[in-house]
């Protein structure tokens, strides 16, 4: 048996099962291999980036490593922004690099490049395998460590000579079981300490980040959440953990997010964070966290703990085993305590009600375009609870933020590293693991641009989702950054009709560009249960209520 083989056996009993990449020279033994079985799929894309986008998804709405395949150096490269938006994601996704073979390093050859190297600084673990009997033994390390402690990226560079060679180590697969996430317990002292302060508090928020979307910890933090009377606060990351549809979930904060949620971490005296690093994003540079409040950290990695600024309580847990304990301690609150918490949590929804109905009538059709609230509006009004949406960066994420999600893994976008082209993969993604569910990519047009080639991948996979567009026919959310400067130049550009061009790859194609009309052409799409492309013209004017845009003029 060749080392190709063997890597697949064992990956197939890991119930590692879905493959995505370019098809090439030096991942070809793998391609034919993975094709062969009935219970493997392999999706050739037309880029590498959309292919880790598409595998990123996979593993986190599957809580196991989808595996990105890719060929050469070119293949590697032309796929690092999206394997490094999954890897500051903390995504536990696998890399398997096929190079060419151990020589072509030595001497310079054709495609050959070190495919470690550019991607040290941000993945996990990885390895090149020199030797075959050792090949097997680094992808199941990979896997390991790709979901202990803090997630992450590991990738396999196995070059082509050893791919191709007799397998003789051991055969792991006879062994082998469903990949085990070992729990990290918190100490039980500071657990008590932690209980201390939250039972002294008038107002507790509840931070949940992407550090809670694994382990099965959304039950319990909606149980913790319940029984602290605590408002919740999102990253990007760790929206629908707890459903937004749950009174006191109030959606991501920050630089990602919104008013209402900020108001939130700015009032409350207790900070419970749980899985977060309490980022940048989350607390617009710490800007947002009042200088009285205690703050409590909980995460499983304890690099992350007070690293952006001073902490009272610092657990390293993971968030299901912490959340746990805190319920297991925690006694009923006075009624004078619950009525004095549940009045600032009624005070919250009241002003976020206000906020989000003004902030939906606030802008009508200008220019005859469509005003982009009118596409929010409409998406709350008739997505079905357990919709699954992706978002690009831009203005247009800021937009479809709003909507509410339920559901882990229900809104995927790359957050840290914020880069351009991920959607698409995303929703074709999401559509591999999630086949009943309603699935929509919300893209801005030079979001689109970047991923055009693979909505051919989408029809001929048969992988539908709905694209809608927000297309103003420029960079929206830079060009304000350039007026901070002078005149904007390099943000305006011209468009393709982007509904002829789905027609042309057999997707059904809107052309909406008329204030009012958007609703119809959403339903007809969704309820076709066919791939869908929502050109959607809006004013090129409006912008998202956020706070990056003062943050970064300071």
């Amino acid at each position: 048996m060749r080392v190709y083989e063997s890597v697949v056996n064992y990956l197939d009993s890991a119930n590692v099962r879905l493959f995505a990449g370019m098809v090439g020279s030096t991942s070809a033994p793998y391609v034919v291999e993975i094709a062969a079985r009935e219970n493997m799929r392999f999706i050739p894309v037309r880029h590498e980036q959309v292919a880790a986008a598409m595998m990123d998804a996979v593993t986190r709405l599957e809580h196991r490593p989808g595996c990105l395949l890719t060929h050469g150096a070119s293949g590697a490269l032309a796929a690092s922004t999206g394997i490094a938006s999954a890897a500051l994601d903390s995504v536990p996704m696998l890399v398997l690099s096929a190079t060419q073979e151990r020589q072509a390093m030595e001497k310079g050859w054709w495609q050959t490049s070190d495919v470690l190297q550019p991607m040290r600084s941000f993945v996990k673990w990885q390895t090149r395998v020199e030797r075959p009997d050792r090949a097997v033994a680094a992808v199941r390390h990979a896997l390991r460590a790709a979901v202990s402690g803090r997630p992450g990226v590991c990738q396999v560079d196995i070059p082509i000579d050893v791919s191709t060679a007799d397998y003789d180590g051991p055969d792991f697969s006879k062994h082998e079981a469903d990949i085990v996430v070992h729990r990290v317990l918190p100490d039980p002292e500071l657990v008590s300490r932690v209980v201390q302060i939250l039972n002294g508090a008038d107002r507790v928020c509840l931070l949940v980040g992407g550090g809670a979307t694994y382990g099965n910890a959304s039950v319990v933090l909606e149980r913790l959440a319940d029984a602290l009377h605590a408002p919740v606060v999102n990253t990007a990351t760790s929206r629908g953990v707890i459903g937004e549809h749950h009174r006191l979930a109030f959606g991501p904060s920050g630089i990602l997010g919104y008013e209402p949620a900020n108001d939130v971490l700015q009032e409350a005296d207790v900070l419970l964070a749980i899985g977060s690093r309490l980022s940048d994003l989350q607390t617009a540079r710490g800007t947002l966290v009042s200088e009285h409040a205690r703050i409590i950290q909980a995460d499983i990695a304890p690099e992350s703990l007070a690293q952006e600024g001073p902490v009272e309580v610092e657990v390293v847990a993971d968030a299901l085993s912490f959340a746990e304990a805190l319920l297991a301690q925690l006694a009923p609150y006075s009624a004078e305590k619950s009525s004095l918490r549940e009045k600032w949590v009624d005070s919250l929804r009241r002003r976020q009600k206000k906020w989000l109905d003004g902030w939906l009538s606030s802008e009508t059709s200008a220019n005859g375009k469509i005003a982009p609230v009118e596409v929010v509006s409409d998406l709350m009004r008739l997505l079905p609870k357990d919709a699954i949406l992706t978002h690009g960066p831009g203005d247009h994420g800021f937009y479809g933020y709003a909507v509410p999600v339920s559901g882990r893994g229900a809104h995927l976008v790359s957050s840290r590293l914020g880069v351009m082209g991920c959607a698409l993969g995303y929703a074709m993604g999401a559509r591999l693991v999630r086949p009943g569910q309603t699935i929509v990519a919300c893209v801005g047009d030079g979001e689109l641009m970047h991923q055009i080639g693979d909505l051919e991948t989408m029809a001929r996979e048969r992988l539908p989702a709905i694209v809608v567009v927000f297309n103003n026919f420029r960079l929206g959310s830079q060009r304000k950054r350039l007026e901070l400067y002078g005149k904007p130049f390099g943000v305006d550009h011209g468009n393709p009709d982007f509904a002829k061009l789905a027609e042309l790859h057999g997707i059904r194609g809107y052309r909406i560009d008329k204030p009012g009309s958007f609703s119809k052409a959403f339903a007809d799409a969704m309820a076709s249960g066919s791939a869908a492309v929502l050109d959607v013209i809006v004013n090129p004017e409006s912008r998202p209520p956020r706070i990056a845009i003062s943050r970064e003029a300071r």
